[in-house]
């Protein structure tokens, strides 16, 4: 008998040895919906400003509106699972939502569709937003509920950080792959393929929707026994309302103990012990205001650079892939070593000292951004300014053309197929410049010019004419190169430019004397006229504007391209120590901050520092929404100087807060220190009484 239980109790050991099977299903449910969302939240910036059309200040507060509602709504999910439909039900249903929303966003990426866009768009995040909500807090719980505990309480901890190498590694492989989705492949007539980006995603959560299903048999499935995060906020939110109310009457220490007619003492001093906790994150919305923009700020600074690598071309929302690289390998070097080496000197062995060193990292990549914005402004297009306006005359004659104006000391002679340009002409409002040209080749004699203020005036000088056309001198939001054709009145046969490296043609137009911009892909270039050549071997670069005119002088037909804008000549590569920069301050600040307030908080109340962890995320993105707003008009390196400056004060105000704060085991020990005093005294006293009194009387004091 004795045989038969001790080989029963071996199989049970043997059987705790090993993950639940189960468990792989969620881990691989869980890497497709991570990858699913790390995929598209990659290039959902650009796409709101460039197809959308939105600002770069409006397409950033809808991405963290977005980012919001995602920290957001996994505290409702958890009420919604705790309280109503469980942990299974709750992940099953939100895929569905999340795949209505990532589905209505693909198909609104088709143009020939004709949807509105924006409503859709806006209407598709905002289902993802419930439908990752709903997922986010559920997945970890749901599967730690597969194990059985005490006895595998190792496997428990394994599996969260197989889960956590999990979600870097699904978010990985979408920030490798989306971009590529989104900028290698060309569909629907465009020169990228949003809908492809968009569409992948939804395949990948369809997927993890199956791959979830599969074990519904398996699954330990718990019902559904209240939400404790609902329990503090009424408890907290009660504690307030009798402060407030019955200010005269209180007359507590605390004023959460006015609470106890309502909650037990031990639940009291866990909300105690809670927002005590808290009070120490409380400048953790900064932090997150810095990280969220990675995917905002920086994408939108990373389009305007020189993306060549040899080549290869880097997209600018393929930079953030270094993210997930750096946590992951910064996790794996500071845990085997970096940290082991300080602890020799007894350096950053203290969480907080942590804390305020990931801080200060995520300060200095801001100051590194800043710096690499100052250079970058440099090639920034010089645009209209309020008082002055910009001309400029190009030459389409195949002779020079002099041309001078005494009031505006204007006096230049254009080259044949070149031109004069003067960005910071004095003018108010509108005003009539008269210029006199003077050419052996133009009927041309003078011209009454109407400048406008802040205004990019544009004029094209033929043999017999004069075209006026407002420019735009701005680069494109894709960072593709613009082309404009200036076709002068003898030409009289279509025109071709074709793509060197693809060998097609990529522009086709018809004589038309000022034509639209285009964007063509970056490229070598030549052009025909009626099936001649006239230009061979132009190279076009990211982010210039070129103006190409084409003419006929006495006997064939020449053009020459004009550079109105200088394109993108700073290398995307500065922005790599930012990248590293903010990535080390994420795992000590983030993972770190974590880790200490589940550690920290008490058993029962984990659930509640969770919630709010994820909480702070949402005021994070919050706070950029508002100083988006406030700092409109502001430069963007200034704005970058800002945020590391509070990052920098915040800080200051963590070192203050901390400086006297009591970890968890040593309130226990001091707890356990007076709990051995206090059992000494009462000995002490029941001895005492016991000289003096009969035992009846030593009988009543033990009872009590």
């Amino acid at each position: 008998m004795c045989e038969i239980m001790e080989n029963n109790e071996n199989q049970r050991n043997k059987r705790n040895d090993h993950f639940p099977k189960i468990i792989l299903l969620i881990l691989a449910a869980e890497f497709c919906e991570r990858m699913s969302y790390s995929g598209m939240r990659v290039f959902l910036t650009l796409y709101l400003r460039n197809k959308l059309d939105y600002t770069d200040d409006e397409a950033k507060e809808i991405y963290h509106m977005f980012n919001g509602m995602v920290s957001l709504c996994p505290v409702f999910g958890g009420i919604v699972a705790d309280n109503y439909l469980g942990k299974y039900r709750t992940i099953l249903y939100m895929m569905f939502i999340y795949v209505l929303g990532n589905s209505l966003v693909a198909v609104t990426a088709i143009p020939q569709l004709m949807f509105p866009g924006r409503l859709c768009t806006l209407l598709g995040l905002f289902l993802i937003a419930i439908g990752t909500g709903g997922i986010r807090p559920c997945v970890t719980a749901f599967g730690g509920e597969q194990f059985a505990l005490p006895e595998q309480e190792r496997l428990l901890t394994l599996y969260f950080s197989i889960l956590y190498f999990n979600l870097c590694v699904g978010s990985l492989i979408a920030k490798t792959l989306a971009p590529i989705f989104r900028g290698d492949v060309h569909c629907f007539g465009d020169k990228d393929c949003y809908p492809l980006a968009f569409g992948a995603p939804v395949i990948v959560i369809i997927i993890s929707i199956v791959v979830f299903v599969c074990g519904r048999r398996h699954y330990k499935i718990k019902d559904p026994k209240g939400n404790i995060v609902v329990d503090f906020t009424k408890c907290v939110y009660l504690g307030l309302k009798l402060k407030i109310t019955k200010r005269r009457q209180n007359k507590h220490s605390h004023w959460l103990e006015s609470t106890r007619h309502k909650y037990d003492n031990k639940f009291i001093c866990d909300v105690k012990r809670t927002l005590s906790i808290l009070k120490l994150f409380i400048v953790t919305p900064i932090f997150w205001s810095l990280l969220e923009q990675m995917g905002s700020s920086w994408a939108l600074q990373a389009s305007r650079m020189d993306g060549r690598l040899g080549s290869y071309m880097i997209k600018p929302d393929q930079l953030i892939v270094l993210s997930p690289i750096s946590v992951m390998s910064f996790i794996a070097l500071s845990q085997k070593y970096l940290y082991p080496c300080l602890a020799k000197w007894n350096l950053l062995t203290n969480p907080l000292n942590k804390l305020k060193l990931g801080g200060i990292m995520a300060a200095l990549a801001f100051v590194a951004s800043a710096s690499v914005e100052t250079y970058l402004k440099t090639t920034y297009p010089e645009l209209p300014q309020k008082g002055f306006t910009q001309l400029r005359i190009f030459n389409g004659n195949h002779c020079s053309v002099t041309i001078y104006n005494e009031a505006k000391n204007i006096s230049y002679t254009i080259p044949t197929l070149s031109q004069f340009t003067n960005t910071k002409i004095n003018v108010f409002n509108k005003e009539s410049v008269h210029l006199n040209f003077l050419s052996n080749c133009s009927q041309i004699k003078y011209k009454e010019l109407i400048l406008e203020e802040k205004k990019a005036n544009s004029f094209f000088l033929t043999k017999n004419n004069i075209y006026i056309y407002d420019d735009n001198i701005e680069k494109s939001k894709s960072g593709f190169p613009i082309i404009r054709f200036l076709i002068t009145d003898d030409v009289k046969k279509p025109i071709e430019m074709y793509n060197m490296k693809t060998n097609n043609i990529e522009v086709n137009i018809s004589t038309n004397n000022i034509n639209d911009r285009w964007e063509v892909f970056r490229s070598k270039y030549y052009i025909k006229v009626g099936g001649r050549e006239i230009l061979h071997n132009t190279q076009l670069e990211s982010g210039g504007v070129y103006n190409i005119i084409v003419a006929k002088d006495t006997t064939d037909y020449i053009a020459n391209v004009i550079l109105v804008t200088e394109p993108n000549s700073i290398t995307i590569l500065l922005l790599i120590p930012q990248f590293i920069f903010l990535s080390i301050a994420e795992v000590m600040y983030a993972v770190t901050g974590s880790e200490l307030a589940f550690r920290e908080a008490p058993e029962n109340m984990k659930a509640v520092v969770g919630s709010i962890w994820i909480l702070m995320q949402a005021f994070g993105n919050i706070l950029i929404i508002i100083f988006t707003r406030l700092l409109v008009n502001v430069q963007m390196q200034t704005q970058f100087i800002m945020y590391a400056s509070l990052m920098f004060l915040s800080m200051l105000i963590f070192h203050y807060q901390s400086r006297n704060y009591k970890f968890a085991e040593k309130i226990e020990d001091e707890e356990l220190q007076e709990m051995k005093g206090h059992s000494k005294y009462n000995t002490n006293e029941v001895e005492y009484k016991f000289n003096d009194t009969n035992s009846e009387e030593l009988n009543d004091l033990t009872k009590q």
